[in-house]
């Protein structure tokens, strides 16, 4: 009566061996893989055999196993009565039962960190883990792909930083001089986006970078709506005044010696804003404005891909939005760059308090480094 360790190429031929060794009555202790080589532990111990009973038996109840160490506690403790009795009884089961959800999260969190592969899983190129990491990160693995020149033969982080600058510089728009130089711009999004602070910011940031106070409000929203009450706030604050874009002279403001600047809030949802801007450029196709889609931080990429498809023929430039409220992931990030969407501008930054800030490939890279640490 022994126990011994058998060695296989694969497990039926190990269990083979162990049949061989001590018939059909062994009990099989532990199995392992090491090397490429199976290892099985096996004994024909009467003791042995028992208490490997004893231990599966154990494990075929869990309550069993859950009530073993709530009473391993109570053993040596006295009740006054029953009822203090099944309280603390109740509150031991309650952290067990903690105990055991904690353990769950924290292996839930492992396994979803984990990347499964094979042999042929396995390269040069791939030595690095760099598209491992950023899988880990939620960068979406099509996007991975698209800019794996990005990282292909550096290490680990350099590569990360190498991809963030790649995807920083496809997803910044390099068009702020356009929103400078512009005399009218259309601020639009869905309802909620922040769109009026947006104006709000605009107007002030443009009023600094060109020392101007020639800023008009033009309120767009439906029929029988009234200024909305954060706009016409933000209006008496900055003391630029707001007007009803149905009294707005698009004719008259469209020629070249009018210094006014024009900020267009559009109210309500996306498709009334579409609408009207379609409305402006079918009625005054000589109207030039530059569009601004105001997009909060926290959009999901389903969303984002939604939005992209709806907003098509305008094709703004895209300012991020109340970010002192929530960060931009890297599932956002992956799902604007791969519907073509151009930042342009970002908002609610702890870099820049209450203003806006030029999204340019530095500023995105530097933002990418600083939230997304590493896994």
């Amino acid at each position: 009566m022994k126990t011994q360790l058998f060695k296989a190429k694969d497990m039926k031929s190990a269990i083979n061996l162990v049949n061989n060794q001590f018939g059909e009555n062994a009990v099989i202790l532990s199995t392992r893989k090491n090397n490429g080589v199976v290892e099985v532990e096996a004994s024909d111990s009467d003791d042995a055999i028992h208490k490997h009973k004893e231990k599966v038996k154990e494990k075929e109840s869990f309550s069993k196993v859950f009530m073993k160490e709530i009473k391993s506690k109570n053993n040596n403790i006295s009740f006054i009565d029953n009822e203090n009795k099944e309280n603390f009884v109740n509150k031991q089961r309650d952290d067990v039962y903690e105990k055991i959800k904690n353990e769950i999260t924290s292996l839930r969190d492992d396994l979803s960190r984990m990347v499964l592969t094979d042999q042929t899983g396995i390269s040069d190129e791939l030595s690095y883990l760099t598209p491992i990491k950023l899988r880990q990160e939620k960068f979406l693995p099509e996007l991975i792909n698209q800019l794996s020149y990005s990282f292909i033969g550096k290490n680990s982080e350099d590569g990360r930083v190498s991809f963030f600058r790649e995807l920083s510089r496809k997803l910044s728009s390099n068009d702020i001089t356009r929103m400078v130089n512009a005399k009218n711009i259309f601020i639009f999004g869905n309802s909620g986006s922040g769109k009026s602070t947006l104006s709000a910011k605009i107007a002030s940031f443009l009023s600094d970078k060109k020392s101007t106070k020639e800023i008009n409000f033009i309120d767009v929203s439906g029929s029988g709506a009234t200024h909305s009450d954060v706009l016409r706030s933000y209006s008496r604050v900055l003391g630029f005044p707001i007007k009803d874009h149905k009294y707005f002279d698009f004719n008259e403001n469209q020629t070249a010696d009018n210094s006014k600047i024009n900020i267009f809030d559009f109210s309500g949802d996306l498709n009334f804003s579409l609408q009207k801007i379609k409305e402006i450029k079918n009625s005054f196709p000589s109207f030039q404005f530059c569009s601004i889609l105001a997009l909060p931080s926290g959009s999901n990429s389903e969303m984002i891909k939604s939005l992209c498809n709806s907003i098509s023929e305008v094709r703004p430039m895209v300012a991020i939005t109340k970010l002192d409220e929530c960060w931009v992931g890297a599932e956002e990030f992956s799902s604007l760059a791969l519907n073509k969407a151009r930042i342009g501008l970002v908002t609610g930054t702890k870099v820049i308090i209450n203003s806006v800030i030029e999204a340019n490939e530095n500023s995105l890279t530097k933002y990418m480094k600083e939230n997304f640490k590493g896994v």
